[in-house]
């Protein structure tokens, strides 16, 4: 046995290089290389400026994850001419890296008919009826029915849902000072995001501020884990037709498979037994046409909500973890924030829809902390149609993506004085008249902008005043001074480490 076992391996690799299989591998190998570096010469015969791709993986500077987006996109903004434009390539797929405000504004508005797609690369072929991955007509359409779903009279319905998790939050993250003396404060803002969208997306109650480790939970974060055949599948939509990438297991299928049970499970029981809610899958329930046929089927209905959790859940504990940073590391906005809290808290009694609407500077400090921390530090187009770049000759045929960077475009100084400086004024009325509209993007521009920016924007509000209103939020002597670490790992913008401590004290103890 153990000879064959030493012979066996011998005998394999004298086959291999025998001049038949060597010959096939060595014209497969050429056909491979051949067909991921034919476009590599895409951008410098246009005559778009852009560094210089390498085999295999282009210009991503190594293999997938290697180095965190923002960093490349960075690279590429500064030293490649990225601020203007520049071509760069995902592994042998040709990109227009865009920095120019003009030229994002007639990319994503003024020229919208051309680039009306994004791409679907590394979206479950369950989730591709979601309206971020939708194309062309059939997303018009979409929009069209869910628009009204964040209208604000339907987030005003929402209102308590959102008010009950807020309580929640309150109590874990006192509870939690009290045991540790300290808060990890992303920790405490993954839950209260988690429970509120599961609240207002599916229905469901996920409790995550008593088990960590429910089933929703466990199947949430599985939504998120970047695996080895995670990234094996998003290289090979990539270079591979699509028919292919069945052959692969998708990581995702089983918390998806999860999730569409959830989904499924709630429409059968609503359609048996009528409900009041006012959540997100009852509004998608609710869209019927002139004859009253729902116009959603399940299986839509199902993508829209997984892709509303993945799309709202770690990209708005992003932004609340950022602003309480900021926070507790400028007392003096945040004493201001209070103050105008407080002021709204007594004039309406309560934390009720109109109080949370009546704080201007609290807006002001949200959109500054997705000024200088962005959750996603890309966004990006496929244009549809052939289509020539404003003010010059050069033409990107249908197919072609283009990226922006919200992260280079806003810690530009050009754009944004002393940019790492984490100031809330530059948001007054009078500052963003004087800027141009499109180096702000954390939530996109044009047509395409994020449909849910208002309920996100109202979540992370409810949260921080009612949090504020009970406490104040201090820095640990572990906390690392402004701007923030960013974790190299995450592919949402996250601090290092992806833990943040702070000290959360009662403001009876602080005067």
């Amino acid at each position: 046995m153990l000879g064959w076992l030493l012979t066996a391996p011998l005998a394999v690799l004298s086959w291999l290089f025998s001049p038949v299989p060597l010959t096939v591998i060595v014209l497969l190998c050429a056909w491979i290389y051949r067909a991921a570096t034919k476009n590599f010469d895409f951008w410098k015969s246009r005559g778009v400026p852009g560094p210089a791709p390498c085999f295999p993986w282009g210009n991503e500077t190594g293999p997938p994850l290697s180095k965190p987006l923002y960093e490349v996109e960075t690279w590429l903004y500064r030293e490649h001419g990225g601020n203007k434009y520049c071509g760069f390539f995902e592994m042998h797929r040709p990109v227009l890296f865009v920095g120019d405000p003009d030229l994002i504004r007639s990319i994503t508005i003024k020229d919208f008919e051309y680039f009306t797609d994004h791409s679907d690369q590394g979206i479950a072929e369950d989730l591709k009826g979601a309206l971020i991955a939708l194309k062309g007509a059939k997303w018009k359409e979409s929009r069209a029915v869910l628009t009204p779903a964040f209208s604000s009279s339907k987030l005003k319905g929402m209102h308590q849902l959102v008010l009950d998790n807020t309580q929640n939050l309150t109590k874990y993250v006192m509870e939690d000072m009290d045991k540790k003396g300290e808060v990890d404060i992303r920790d405490m803002f993954a839950r209260y995001t988690m429970d509120n969208i599961a609240s207002c997306a599916f229905g469901v109650k996920s409790n995550s501020f008593d088990d960590s480790k429910s089933r929703f939970a466990t199947e949430a974060s599985n939504l998120f884990q970047i695996s080895f055949w995670g990234i094996v599948r998003f290289m090979a939509e990539t270079v591979f037709p699509k028919p292919l990438l069945k052959w692969l297991p998708d990581p995702q299928q089983k918390a998806i498979d999860f999730f569409t049970d959830v989904v499924n499970k709630t429409i059968d029981y609503r359609d048996k037994h009528p409900t009041s809610s006012r959540d997100f899958l009852q509004l998608m329930m609710d869209t019927k046409d002139k004859e009253g046929n729902r116009i959603l089927t399940s299986k839509s209905i199902m993508a829209q909500a997984v892709l509303f959790f993945i799309g709202g859940f770690d990209t708005t504990a992003s932004l609340l973890t950022f602003a309480a940073y900021s926070l507790a590391t400028h007392p003096e906005i945040q004493e201001r924030v209070q103050e105008e809290t407080d002021e709204a808290l007594s004039k309406h009694g309560a934390l009720t829809y109109d109080a949370v609407h009546e704080m201007p500077y609290l807006d002001q400090v949200l959109a500054e902390t997705l000024r200088l921390y962005p959750p996603f530090s890309r966004t990006e187009r496929v244009a549809t149609k052939d289509y020539t770049l404003p003010g010059t000759d050069i033409r990107l045929p249908a197919g072609t993506a283009v990226q922006m960077s919200p992260f280079a475009i806003q810690r530009d100084p050009n754009n944004y004085p002393d940019p790492l400086r984490f100031d809330p004024d530059r948001f007054l009325p009078e500052e963003k008249e004087r800027r141009h509209p499109c180096v702000y993007l954390p939530f996109g521009s044009g047509p395409r902008v994020c449909i849910a920016t208002r309920f996100a924007l109202f979540e992370a509000k409810v949260a921080l005043v009612a949090l504020l209103k009970e406490a104040t939020l201090k820095p640990t002597s572990t906390t690392p001074p402004p701007p923030a670490p960013l974790d190299k790992k995450s592919f949402i913008l996250s601090p290092e480490g992806q833990k943040l401590p702070l000290l959360v004290v009662p403001r009876s103890k602080t005067g």
